[in-house]
């Protein structure tokens, strides 16, 4: 970049969700590189402020309640999205780039003061009606993971083409935690009925874990997911789970601190592997292929013999019975014995 101009300013909307974040990070990684004195502001849901803010690269999260704006829709709600956007305008932006390909993302983008929105074409964008906002679209192929993709859109917006290496540039954030090689953690909860694992599999899952020395950790955040939390240590009393609710930023630290980390297809197993935590993902009623995680020391795991209708992206199992808790039999199939195998064989390696 000359260094004789003044920084390209960039604003990135990508509002949620968790995992599409840390998707992201990788993408923002290869832009500083090859822009360092790029100034990049993104904007996100307020509720993930926090870990936008822990890539280096980023000058300013920008929050927007989009969600709870949307939800309510009255009028207290409109004057608040009318401040947020007066205040997005008092900055001027050489580029708007929309990751997220939504139409609510594209309307974001346009409310910025930018000579310039960039974004996926009408074949490449989640919603292609989203493309009909952007100055400049690209083909982006749908096939391809979506750390790739991502970093796709950014070389194919800014002209450059990504390394072979992936960096989330976010472990520098947590330098101050060590690692403790006695230490795993469990991610019991999701958004999800049907991508739950049954207590039964995770008190099984535990014993093996206690038995081999380890000490096992319980994450929840949820009173239903602190029952299940319970019922785990019930069975297994050497197990633990924190008394609160925890920040994200401190359940980072414990994923870093830990050995290994076995969650559900949710966000936080999402960050274990962004933090290079050796991490393994439990799938049943989604697929790993394009949102799964990434990198050799992570694992997305599901019965070894899928069944027809896997995946199936419901949120009820059509197996059960309405409104069921049960654990669909795509995920009951995942034994606890190949769990504990494969989390070994990612410490190992």
């Amino acid at each position: 970049m000359d260094s004789s101009r003044a920084p390209m300013k960039i604003l990135l909307v990508k509002m949620s969700s968790m995992g599409d974040i840390f998707h992201t990070f990788p993408a923002i990684s290869d832009l500083k590189a090859h822009y360092p004195d790029a100034l990049i502001d993104w904007v996100v849901e307020d509720s993930f402020k926090e870990i936008v803010s822990w890539h280096p690269a980023i000058h300013k999260a920008i929050p927007i309640s989009l969600r709870r704006w949307m939800k309510a829709r009255d009028g207290k709600s409109w004057n608040e999205f009318r401040d947020w956007k007066k205040d997005l305008q008092r900055e001027n932006y050489d580029v708007v780039l929309d990751a997220q390909g939504l139409f609510k993302s594209a309307l974001v983008s346009k409310c910025a003061n930018a000579a310039v929105i960039k974004g996926f074409n009408k074949n490449s964008a989640r919603e292609p009606i989203a493309s009909f906002f952007y100055n400049k679209r690209f083909n982006v192929s749908k096939s391809q993971h979506a750390v790739e993709r991502t970093r796709q859109l950014f070389g194919e917006a800014f002209g450059y083409t990504p390394a072979a290496t992936l960096n989330f540039g976010i472990n520098q954030n947590f330098s101050h935690v060590s690692k403790n090689p006695h230490k795993l953690m469990f991610i019991i909860g999701t958004s999800w009925v049907t991508k739950l694992w049954s207590t039964y599999h995770w008190q099984r899952l535990t014993a093996i874990a206690l038995e081999e020395g380890y000490d096992v950790e319980i994450m929840w955040g949820s009173a239903e997911e602190r029952t299940i939390a319970d019922s785990i240590i019930a069975a297994c009393p050497k197990a633990t789970r924190p008394l609160q609710r925890m920040t994200i930023t401190a359940i980072a630290e414990k994923l870093v601190e830990a050995a290994g980390v076995i969650g559900l297809d949710t966000g936080f197993s999402h960050l274990a592997g962004a933090l290079e935590t050796p991490t393994i993902a439990l799938y049943g009623a989604t697929s790993p292929i394009k949102v799964g995680l990434t990198g050799d020391h992570t694992s997305n795991l599901h019965i070894e013999q899928p069944l027809a209708c896997m995946p199936c992206h419901k949120r009820q199992c059509k197996w059960l019975p309405e409104n069921s808790h049960e654990t669909p039999p795509c995920m009951n199939g995942i034994k606890p014995f190949n769990v504990w195998n494969t989390l070994n064989s990612k410490i190992r390696d």
